[in-house]
């Protein structure tokens, strides 16, 4: 393993474990990261020998979203920015495979989007998803907003999206986004376990059944993301995210100074 990498790899007994390894930066989802990140993801979806996924991430965060130290300057570079995050997790739904995504601490916009986009959501009982888009002027990127409409209801994805919200760990389970949360010192040995678990179960059941629950929701889902980074890359523009963005940064630096 590339210790250096900021996506890891590793391959066992039908388990492919993709990790998220740049905990000092909360796994946020630069440029490189995001390319590290897709490789792996084809890497697994191609190779027959792995039989179930399992996303990780080091650190106390899953993922804090975009890397905004390497964010584009100009619309359409922000819609080709959308449009690799879209394809990185629609290749995570239309998988073959079982993927199960192991949340701790914040999964933040698109970090929450690629929590959500795995078959199983497992999370520490300290997680939570936030949903900061309106705060910053912008439209919910990665799917979000599809994703919260199948796997939950359009109100809940109403009321989270529009209001710049968040859902505990506890909120999620009752809203039906998981039905597994559990310590975060054990959320690794708990994911690891249900990976093992599928493993053991026929792989052309569960790609079957995969394919079989995934084709019900995911009939529109290309129109959703083609508007929803057409959407992203206008929202840009708006005199509101610029202050919003400008708002922001400026508070970041004064915590980086204090």
């Amino acid at each position: 393993m590339d210790r250096t990498a900021l996506v890891h790899l590793t391959k066992t007994d039908g388990l492919g474990v993709i990790t998220l390894a740049r905990a000092d930066k909360l796994n946020a989802l630069s440029t490189g990261m995001r390319r590290e990140l897709g490789v792996h993801l084809e890497d697994v979806a191609a190779d027959r020998a792995v039989r179930v996924v399992l996303l990780r991430a080091e650190g106390r965060a899953f993922c804090a979203g975009a890397d905004l130290a390497d964010a584009p300057t100009e619309p359409m570079g922000w819609r080709d920015r959308i449009l690799l995050a879209q394809f990185h997790h629609t290749q995570i739904v239309r998988m073959q495979k079982p993927v199960i995504a192991a949340v701790q601490g914040a999964a933040v916009g698109g970090g929450a989007s690629l929590a959500l986009a795995a078959d199983i959501l497992v999370m520490a009982d300290d997680a939570r998803l936030v949903f900061p888009f309106t705060r910053l002027g912008l439209v919910p990127d990665g799917g979000a907003a599809a994703l919260l409409q199948a796997k939950a209801s359009p109100a809940l994805a109403l009321d989270l999206l529009l209001t710049g919200g968040e859902l505990s760990a506890r909120d999620a389970a009752q809203a039906g986004l998981t039905r597994r949360v559990v310590p975060a010192a054990t959320l690794d040995e708990t994911a690891r376990a249900l990976a093992e678990a599928l493993l053991r179960l026929p792989a052309e059941g569960l790609m079957l059944t995969k394919a079989l629950v995934s084709q019900y929701w995911t009939a529109h889902l290309q129109n959703a993301l083609t508007h929803e980074a057409d959407a992203f890359a206008l929202a840009t523009t708006t005199d509101g995210h610029r202050r919003a963005l400008a708002g922001m940064r400026e508070r970041l630096s004064r915590e980086e100074r204090s």
